[in-house]
This record gives structure tokens, C-alpha cells and sequence, in this order.
């Protein structure tokens, strides 16, 4: 097991990296990365190139969001796990990391949604997975 300062280190590489893959900077980040990952193996190497185009092509797809969230957790394992078999490789990480530019923010949407019923109705509004139920009371004189 490795320490949390390594553990959150691999998960800021983890971020980063899957960042930037979608952005301009990808083949300076993919380079950097195939050399920490690599560790001069060409196995090693072509292993991690692999997996590197694998992110490169997921995170060009549109409404990829759970795609990417499966990468950040897929490449924080492997990252995790290199600086556990080769702690040296931290200073590494980290210069990669601050080359790279920092995570986008989530994506935050907002809906409004207006709904009305009349007589007997009843009103379901579904929002991102919530459902509010409102019974209206019928108007006076109404029946």
C-alpha cells in the first residue's frame, strides 16, 4: 500500500492527464506520460502508448462523461501503482503535472421547468433523475 500523499498524487496525475487529453497539449502530455510510464522498457512503453490512444480517442467521443470518469479511475490505479513499485517516479509526476493545464471545472446545467395542471390533473416533473409529485387542489367551484 502505498502512502495518501502517493495515492492523491496519482489522482491529481489521474485528473490531469484525462484532462488533457481532450485539449491542444495532448502529444506533449502523451510523451511525458510514455516516458514516466515506460521507465525505458520497451514493453513498458508500448503498453502505456496503448492505453494512451485508448484515452485520446474516448475522450474525443461526444457526451463522454462516463467514459472519462472510468479513465480518471483506471489511470489513478495505474498510477497508483507505478509510484508503488517505483516511488522515485513522484518527482517525475509531478513535473508532469504541472506542465499539463488544470482540470476543466464540472459541467453545471440548469433547467427550469414550468408545469401546470388543471381540472383533476396530476403534475410529474422529472429533472435529472429527481421527481417531484404536486397534487393540485381543484379551483373553488371547480367540482
Amino acid at each position: 500500500m502505498i502512502p495518501d500523499w502517493l495515492s492523491t498524487l496519482a489522482a491529481a496525475g489521474s485528473a490531469a492527464l484525462v484532462n488533457a487529453a481532450s485539449t491542444d497539449v495532448w502529444q506533449t502530455a502523451r510523451e511525458r506520460f510514455l516516458r514516466l510510464l515506460g521507465r525505458g522498457d520497451p514493453a513498458r512503453t508500448e503498453t502505456a502508448a496503448r492505453r494512451l490512444d485508448a484515452l485520446r480517442r474516448s475522450a474525443e467521443e461526444p457526451g463522454n462523461e462516463r467514459a472519462l470518469a472510468e479513465a480518471r479511475s483506471a489511470w489513478r490505479q495505474r498510477l497508483s501503482d507505478l509510484l508503488e513499485e517505483h516511488p522515485e517516479a513522484a518527482a517525475e509526476l509531478r513535473s508532469a503535472i504541472a506542465e499539463l493545464p488544470p482540470p476543466r471545472a464540472a459541467r453545471v446545467s440548469s433547467v427550469a421547468q414550468e408545469n401546470h395542471a388543471s381540472g383533476h390533473g396530476t403534475v410529474n416533473a422529472v429533472v435529472n433523475g429527481d421527481q417531484t409529485n404536486i397534487r393540485t387542489a381543484p379551483e373553488a367551484g371547480g367540482g
